[in-house]
């Protein structure tokens, strides 16, 4: 474990220690505005292609798609299912994928989806492996920690002021 993760650890500690200060909408925007350093970051570690290319669009029909759409693709959302409450940042699949719009951030949209991130990210055998996830990781770690901080008293303030008026 690194320094950051470490420190995240430790922030969501304390972070269930006043849990009860938090709905979960409130809860879901803290995340969600500090999820947006995180996503400007992959969108600018994406690498994107000269030219379109197509993509198949379910039912034996193909699309052309725009160069950046992995860019594009890039959304802040919530897991289906998932018990914790947590918000993900990353490309958005499929047509299927089991995802949530987060309270504070733009609505999910499966229009723009880029099935092959994985195939840039870790390389194939005629791709080389970009890590661009990785790199926009350790980009964004510091501004998401911060923004999340902020996030956390500012909604903590206002709620405080909310029990003692």
């Amino acid at each position: 474990m690194d320094r950051l993760e470490k420190e995240l650890a430790e922030l969501v500690k304390k972070l269930d220690a006043v849990k009860f200060l938090f709905d979960d909408s409130k809860f879901e925007k803290i995340l969600a505005e500090a999820a947006v350093p995180a996503q400007d970051a992959i969108k600018a570690e994406a690498p994107q292609s000269k030219k379109s290319h197509k993509m198949a669009d379910g039912g034996g029909s193909y699309k052309r798609v725009k160069p950046g759409n992995l860019k594009r693709s890039v959304q802040i959302f919530k897991a289906r299912g998932h018990k914790n409450r947590s918000v993900l940042v990353g490309p958005i699949v499929s047509k299927k994928s089991r995802v949530k719009s987060v309270e504070g951030a733009k609505r999910v949209s499966r229009a723009k989806r880029a099935f092959y991130w994985k195939f840039m990210h870790y390389g194939t055998a005629r791709i080389p492996a970009t890590r661009f996830m990785d790199k926009a990781r350790s980009r964004a770690a510091g501004a998401v920690m911060l923004k999340l901080k902020a996030g956390i008293k500012k909604y903590a303030r206002k709620e405080v002021q909310k029990i003692f008026e």
